[in-house]
């Protein structure tokens, strides 16, 4: 079975300062309900692989605004070193099936979710600046993952990742930084059109049944420069 095939089932280790931080969290929220934050960047790899990975925020999802309780407890951006960086669930790129290899884990009345290694690192692709490098080379150094052929089936399954931007979006090219990586991880180049572009389209074709029609022009449009 693929290691991104796998339940994630890691021993949580809360007294790093991501776990510090969470546990101020969670006792800045009501008990009087539950409560269920995902908790993604990197923050899971501190938590899970390396308590010496170290990061400016810990970025969050909750299923509630938790803005206000956190900014009561002094855990938002300026009121702490170590601060919550509540977001949205667009800010987290992943497939659609990464809840499967999830890990969830009890503190109080908070069930926090950590996303696998595979997707925080697939979700780091789009940025890709100097720490998203070390964290690439962390979790490989730690876990003997992922492979090249695990990384490229991760990439197939979000290849949505690959299309151009939207005006307003940031200038960060998907392609150039898959391509960067390769290099600085595996030392070897890859070709993105081929390698995980064509075979994701290819497969979305045949699952949904359709015929050739609009695939190249579709196929070119992904892999222009």
């Amino acid at each position: 079975m693929s290691w991104f095939n796998e339940s994630w089932r890691p021993e949580i280790n809360w007294h790093t300062s991501a776990g510090q931080v969470l546990d101020k969290l969670v006792n800045s929220l009501p008990a009087s309900r539950p409560w269920r934050i995902i908790v993604f960047g990197s923050s899971p790899l501190q938590l899970a692989v390396d308590p010496t990975f170290l990061s400016a925020d810990v970025v969050i999802i909750a299923q509630e605004d938790v803005e206000s309780f956190c900014r009561a407890a002094g855990l938002l951006k300026g009121q702490a070193d170590l601060y919550i960086e509540p977001c949205t669930v667009v800010a987290f790129t992943a497939s659609a099936d990464w809840m499967e290899r999830a890990c969830e884990t009890q503190r109080k009345h908070v069930t926090f979710i950590l996303p696998h290694p595979i997707d925080i690192l697939v979700a780091k692709i789009k940025r890709l600046d100097e720490k998203d490098l070390r964290a690439f080379h962390l979790v490989r150094d730690k876990l003997g993952h992922p492979s090249e052929e695990e990384l490229i089936k991760a990439l197939r399954r979000v290849v949505d990742i690959y299309r151009p931007s939207f005006d307003e979006e940031s200038g960060n090219n998907a392609r150039e930084n898959t391509e960067l990586l390769w290099r600085n991880l595996f030392g070897k180049t890859i070709n993105v059109a081929q390698e995980i572009i064509a075979p994701a389209l290819a497969e979305r074709r045949k699952n949904y049944g359709q015929q050739n029609q609009g695939f190249r022009e579709a196929l070119a449009h992904y892999g222009k420069s």
